[in-house]
């Protein structure tokens, strides 16, 4: 950075870059001014040579050969600390949202957020396991109130119960959506909805959910139910969100695609492109590695369903120890020992994880956001363990779908990046208007990188931040500057639905 000598117009200048802005057609040379948090000039660069060009600034950024983008918007992180955003941050991350677990009740954990500060920008939506398991658990205000102040690891302390995965009777169902009813009033934005962790739920209670979310115009974010069996060709679990939606009207949007899907790739994709065909509010995302994380007690990691499904036990991996369970019955053994605990899951053989692969295919169905599903990290004898998802998606999407292998071009992966996300929200949470692309007045959002240096975390354990990112700006402030770490700055807020 360099202090300019010309009157002072700009808080900052980034200049001499390559801009891409799907959103407004930009890809190009252009300077980007910021003042008070917000994007106060975009221009070309020529512009600069002559008398009209960009007002001077307090300070100019040369990022000659780098790329400079809005800011990475993601859906779907449960790393909801500061740790977790800091990584975020070195993977072009400005605003990580937890919408597929979400929270309830919602204002204690965002007043405990704004309290501690956050570097990111940061949401939720209303938490229906969580309200589920207050309900189907009998729990009184003190046993909520105990409950752990990350979100998924309240989750995970309630997997050791199990009244919460049975189905629920007409006056469970109410109490269930009158605390949904309570966060949505409270700003959350949208229902988040993990199916798949409670697979008994009933027809019923899923169409008193869906009308709540309709009602108040906010998506349902979903982890689909797995099971054996199809419906007109596709899983049964996506076929049914899609006629949720049909039948109710509310936008749904469905997780993890990729991984949820590995065996049926093809079906899903003509499933999701007659969806969008017929106009049906459906949106889904992905993200861009072969293999997935959740806890090791989840329903559809029953070593009776992946017997009876062909997925050996060994696909599991365990990852405070690492270990890999040589049978069902030691997988048995680790989710009675620790139903909460972290876990690495195969999705894709190496067969599939090629150019021409199912996963690609998967990463690249039209319409697809990126999205992390990143995990808060967990300390382990060899370091911090993580899925690199959590580190390096928005990275690893750059640096192999674009940079490596050339199946999507750079303005896609951007565009799945910022733009997409975005426009999933904007119409339940108006902040969303001025996020995901750099028009004069949006907020100051911002990603700046080399391409050519991207690297994404390839391991679990231990865990890395991904590389090539020189500035990530938030409001206006680095949260990474010259490719490291700002932790002296927190200009993270709440964005809450209105």
């Amino acid at each position: 950075m360099t202090a300019s000598r010309r009157p002072m117009h700009h808080d900052i200048l980034i200049t001499g870059g390559t801009l891409v802005d799907p959103q407004n057609g930009l890809h190009g040379a252009y300077d980007v001014g910021i003042r008070d948090g917000k994007i106060s000039y975009v221009g070309a660069a020529s512009a600069g040579d002559i008398p009209a060009g960009p007002p001077a600034a307090a300070r100019t950024i040369d990022a000659t050969g780098l790329i400079i983008t809005p800011g990475f918007i993601d859906l779907h992180s449960h790393a909801q600390n500061i740790e977790g955003h800091r990584l975020q941050a070195q993977d072009g991350v400005t605003t990580t949202l937890e919408l597929e677990c979400g929270v309830t009740p919602l204002p204690p954990t965002v007043e405990a957020a704004e309290a501690q500060g956050r570097p990111l920008n940061f949401g939720y939506s209303a938490g229906w396991l969580h309200a589920r398991a207050i309900v189907m658990e009998n729990m009184d205000a003190e046993q909520i109130a105990a409950l752990p102040q990350l979100p998924l690891d309240a989750f995970a302390a309630v997997q050791s119960l199990e009244n919460w995965k049975q189905p629920a009777d007409a006056a469970q169902i109410d109490r269930i959506v009158e605390l949904l009813d309570a966060q949505l009033a409270a700003g959350a934005i949208g229902i988040g909805l993990l199916l798949g962790y409670a697979p008994l739920t009933g027809a019923d209670e899923l169409t008193a959910v869906a009308r709540l979310a309709k009602s108040y115009r906010r998506p349902l974010i979903v982890h689909v139910r797995w099971g054996s069996g199809a419906s007109h060709g596709t899983p049964a679990g996506v076929q049914e969100l899609i006629d949720l939606s049909r039948s109710t009207g509310v936008a749904v949007h469905i997780c993890h695609i990729s991984s949820s899907n590995s065996s049926a790739v093809p079906r899903v994709a003509q499933v999701l492109a007659d969806a969008h065909a017929e106009g049906l509010p459906v949106t889904f995302e992905s993200y861009p590695f072969a293999y997935s994380s959740t806890v090791i007690g989840a329903d559809f990691l029953d070593p009776q369903k992946m017997s009876a499904q062909g997925t050996p036990a060994d696909s599991v991996t365990y990852l405070r120890t690492g270990e890999r369970p040589a049978t069902y019955q030691r997988l048995a053994e680790l989710r009675a020992q620790d139903p909460g605990g972290l876990c690495l899951a195969d999705s894709y053989p190496d067969s599939e994880q090629g150019p021409d692969g199912l996963l690609v295919r998967a990463l690249t169905l039209p319409h697809s956001v990126f999205a992390s599903d990143a995990m808060p990290t967990k300390p382990t004898s060899e370091g911090p363990a993580a899925h690199p998802r959590s580190t390096s998606t928005f990275v690893r999407a750059l640096a192999w779908l674009h940079r490596d292998l050339g199946v999507l071009p750079l303005a896609e992966v951007v565009a799945r990046s910022t733009t997409l996300p975005a426009q999933v929200l904007r119409g339940c949470a108006p902040a969303f208007a001025a996020k995901g692309h750099l028009g004069v007045g949006t907020d100051a959002d911002i990603a700046v990188f080399a391409l050519a240096e991207l690297e994404p975390a390839a391991r679990a354990v231990p865990v890395q931040a991904a590389r090539g990112m020189r500035y990530v700006f938030v409001a206006g402030e680095p949260v990474v500057a010259e490719g490291r770490t700002v932790e002296s700055v927190q200009p993270g807020r709440a964005l809450l639905a209105e």
